[in-house]
């Protein structure tokens, strides 16, 4: 080990108090198809000491949007990936089998989303970029803002957002209660469980029904085994009227988030108001205390759905629904079943679904050797990874790593290859760990930790990496491992950006981080978090 050669630098190691900023900045931000384009309009913000949103839908399928954060140089200071509002993708699955009957991308020309950024004297502007899912580095980086909103703009909502949220009627009548709490919300993933449809005399039924799905919830084999990584929160709101719209039965109730079925014409498909659903959570819970909002709407009738808010019904099986459904919310997993349209343009961002049959996919270091690749159906105890035909919407030519796990059908374990995603994403709430700083030349690299030897020893468990750098230029970052005889490199972010993240499940071993310029040179900062030894 000592006689490998490592790059030495001068460059402070300086440490991190975590991702809590002392200023940040809580953006809802509302979108509309208008007739002159995509138009993005800031309706509610807030700010205060309380963490920004990790990037943890980094990878997530479809197309996504960009918020960030910049500086007076148009350096990102932090980003958010969100899902493309414009195309929502909608499914539904077999209340007997649990398999899906329907999956397809409908448009929504409005809606909502939220998210947390830091606001100290550093930051200048918010803006909204387009992330094409397939797009180029060149089309990255020539892109023009969606949206741009500077200081001035935003301290505005903020002032007229404060006076709208003493007017709500509904704000005034909310209340919050900590069901499980694991730590601090700055450090932990927070999940608020809110009911639609409960009328004030119903407020007994409602925490009954809330507690039956948080039971529920809590005793999913993941969820359970990383209590530790998240809280839960119940919300308590009256609404006028009891139950749930049913258009196609001609039922239309008064309800605090306008929950009913047949969204998109989808019987099946459960929705709500997400303006109203953020400005009751938010009323009465810090942002960084609804990192993960699920609707229960006042129906057993079957349904359900996910987005920037998922909901479902108090039928039997809707927990499945709902904890599918936060597989791609909260951990960016895919599909893996092979019903609906087909893309095989390029490898799949997200860590559960790939283009590669071989034992080089990414999944491929927990590919037994004993086990056949590509992997046939039947063969082996369901769990088993391998590398299976059939994935993200295609029978051929995308294949996932187990059988059948959750991702695919309902009612099945998440198995290990999702499990270690989410626990990845777990990782990324209130880590700490060291930050480098420096600056890279064009096509120049650096190691991190640059002080000697330049590598250090890691226990087992959950690495995260966070690096930034210069608007218009895109840097990337790896993870390297000693195998005993060589550097290994186990992760990695190639995105079209400065702006990466590594969350890597990995066994105990001698460590180190590489940024490297693809393109542009500038200042950098890299804070990485390994687990200690």
């Amino acid at each position: 080990m000592t006689s490998i050669r490592m790059a030495a630098s001068t460059l402070a190691l300086l440490a991190m108090a975590g991702v809590a900023q002392a200023d940040s900045i809580s953006v809802r931000l509302s979108f509309n198809e208008a007739r002159s384009g995509l138009e993005f309009t800031p309706i509610h913000a807030e700010v205060g000491s309380f963490a920004v949103t990790p990037n943890v839908r980094q990878g997530a399928e479809g197309e996504q949007w960009r918020v960030v954060a910049k500086d007076a140089n148009g350096r990102i200071l932090h980003e958010v990936a969100v899902n493309n509002g414009l195309k929502r993708h909608v499914e539904v699955f077999n209340p007997k089998t649990g398999a899906i009957d329907l999956s397809d991308t409908v448009r929504q020309p409005n809606g909502v989303f939220e998210v947390s950024l830091p606001y100290d004297k550093q930051t200048v502007s918010v803006e909204v970029l387009q992330k094409p899912a397939n797009g180029s580095r060149t089309q990255l980086a020539a892109a023009t803002p969606l949206a741009h909103f500077d200081r001035a703009a935003l301290d505005k909502v903020i002032q007229a957002s404060k006076g709208a949220q003493s007017r709500s009627a509904l704000a005034a009548g909310a209340t919050a209660t900590t069901i499980f709490s694991s730590g601090t919300a700055g450090s932990k993933m927070d999940y608020v469980f809110v009911g639609d449809g409960y009328t004030a005399a119903e407020m007994g039924k409602w925490q009954a029904d809330a507690q039956k799905v948080i039971n529920g919830f809590l005793a999913d084999p993941l969820f359970n085994a990383n209590k530790n990584s998240l809280n839960v929160r119940r919300v308590d709101v009256a609404s006028n009227q009891s139950g749930v719209d049913e258009p196609n039965k001609g039922i239309y109730k008064d309800t605090a988030m306008d929950g009913a079925f047949d969204c998109y014409n989808i019987d099946r498909l459960l929705c709500v108001n997400s303006t109203k659903v953020y400005n009751i959570v938010g009323s009465v819970l810090a942002p960084n205390e609804r990192d993960v909002i699920i609707v229960i709407s006042n129906s057993t009738r079957y349904g359900g759905s996910g987005g920037e808010i998922a909901t479902l019904s108090m039928a039997d099986q809707s927990i499945e629904i709902a904890l599918h459904e936060i597989g791609h919310t909260a951990f960016a997993l895919a599909d893996e079943y092979d019903y609906g349209s087909c893309d095989t343009r390029a490898e799949p961002t997200e860590q559960n679904v790939s283009m590669n049959g071989s034992r080089s996919v990414k999944w491929g270091s927990r590919i037994a050797a004993s086990t056949a690749v590509p992997t046939g159906l039947g063969v082996y105890a369901n769990g088993t990874v391998g590398a299976f035909q059939g994935a993200q919407y295609c029978a051929t030519g995308k294949y996932r790593p187990t059988e059948n796990s959750r991702m695919r059908t309902l009612g099945y374990p998440w198995h290990v290859v999702n499990e270690a995603a989410a626990q990845a994403t777990f990782a990324k709430y209130g880590a700490t760990g060291v930050t480098q700083i420096g600056t890279l030349a064009n096509g120049g690299a650096a190691i991190a930790p640059s002080a000697s030897p330049g590598y250090v020893q890691a226990g087992a468990g959950v690495f995260t990496l966070q690096l930034n750098g210069p608007g218009g230029t895109d840097f990337d970052l790896y993870l390297y491992k000693w195998s005993g005889s060589a550097w290994v490199k186990v992760a990695a972010s190639e995105r079209q950006t400065s702006a990466e993240s590594i969350g890597y499940n990995g066994t105990a071993g001698y460590y180190y981080a590489q940024v490297k310029s693809y393109s542009g040179a500038g200042s950098y900062t890299l804070t990485y978090n390994f687990p200690k030894p």
